[in-house]
C-alpha cells in the first residue's frame, strides 16, 4: 500500500466530495460538519434539476482540481445516473478515486471519521458498512424489547 504518513504519524487524508440531486450534499456537509467540525478536504457539489452529464462533470472536475490531494472518495446520492455515471467517469480516468454511491449521513460521519486512519479501498468497505448499518426498522428494535 502507498500510504503517506504525516508529521502527526497519521495516514495522509482522504478527500470527500458529496454529490447529489437538490440540496442534499450541502445539507448532508452542513450537519456532518455541525457534528465533527470543520473538515478539511470536504467538498460538496448540489446537482439541480435540469443540469446534465456536462454541467456535473465541470463541477467534479473543478473540485478535484481545487483539492489538491492524492486520494479522494466521491459519495453520491443514488446509482445509475447522470451522477453517478459522471463520478465513475472520473474514478476510472483520473486513478485514485473511490465512488460510493446511496450516500446517507451515518454513511458520511464514518468516512470522515476514518479517513486519516485507513487507506482509501479500506475506507470504501468502512462507507458501505456505515451506510448500511445506519438504516435501522426502529419500530421493529420497539418490538423487541416487549
Amino acid at each position: 500500500m502507498n500510504w503517506t504518513i504525516n508529521k502527526r504519524g497519521e495516514l495522509d487524508l482522504i478527500g470527500v466530495i458529496i454529490v447529489g440531486h437538490g440540496n442534499i450534499a450541502s445539507e448532508l456537509m452542513s450537519i456532518s460538519q455541525t457534528i465533527l467540525g470543520s473538515q478539511e478536504y470536504f467538498r460538496m457539489a448540489n446537482v439541480k434539476t435540469g443540469e446534465g452529464e456536462h454541467a456535473i462533470y465541470s463541477k467534479l472536475s473543478e473540485l478535484l482540481d481545487e483539492m489538491k490531494i492524492e486520494d479522494v472518495m466521491i459519495l453520491s446520492d443514488i446509482f445509475g445516473g447522470s451522477i453517478s455515471n459522471s463520478c465513475l467517469y472520473f474514478a476510472k480516468h483520473k486513478g485514485h478515486i473511490a465512488v460510493v454511491t446511496g450516500v446517507n449521513l451515518p454513511m458520511v460521519l464514518k468516512v470522515l471519521s476514518y479517513r486519516n486512519k485507513v487507506s482509501l479501498n479500506e475506507l470504501v468497505h468502512l462507507a458501505c458498512k456505515g451506510g448500511k448499518d445506519g438504516i435501522i426498522d426502529a419500530c421493529g428494535l420497539l418490538n423487541e424489547e416487549k
